[in-house]
């Protein structure tokens, strides 16, 4: 986590979370302290009334990795702009979703196919994927070229 922190420090949120946070062998170390915790519970017999400040901080840890969990699968994230003396519903995610529109006759019919999915982009780590469908029988592929961080149109 804190290796996260000097990544996020040094090359963005989104950086972090591709390298580290959303990677899954650090969901795997999260679980292994969960079941190491709960052996310790069991191993140095916490549940006695003398030990109960060590149990605490057991318990606090398990709650605090199952809330990140939760909050993780469950839970979204975004920004609510809220002006003062009013009330908001609605809220930006802080997902950024790519979708590509194929449009293609068959048969002298036009038909359209739309691709939806969110995903993490990052000048500093590989963004490779590519999208492989078939349309109406057609079977094509999208992929990755290149993420620019800040791209502005302008005139050189």
């Amino acid at each position: 986590m804190a290796i996260g922190t000097f990544i996020e420090n040094d090359y963005g949120t989104v950086t972090a979370k591709i390298l580290i946070y959303n990677a899954t062998w650090f969901e795997l170390i999260l679980v292994v302290f969960v079941i190491n915790f709960l052996f310790n519970i069991k191993r140095y017999n916490l549940l006695k009334f003398n030990k109960w400040p060590v149990l605490m901080l057991h318990i606090s840890w398990i709650l605090i990795i199952v809330g990140a969990g939760v909050t993780r699968y469950i839970g979204y994230e975004g920004v609510m702009p809220i002006r003062e003396n009013s009330t908001s519903n609605s809220f930006l995610s802080e997902k950024t979703y790519l979708t590509a529109v194929v449009d293609g006759e068959v048969n002298g019919e036009v038909s359209r196919k739309m691709l939806k999915d969110d995903f993490l982009f990052s000048e500093h780590t590989n963004n490779d994927f590519s999208w492989n469908y078939d349309f109406k029988g057609q079977d094509f592929t999208i992929e990755y070229i290149d993420f620019i961080e800040n791209a502005k149109k302008r005139i050189n």
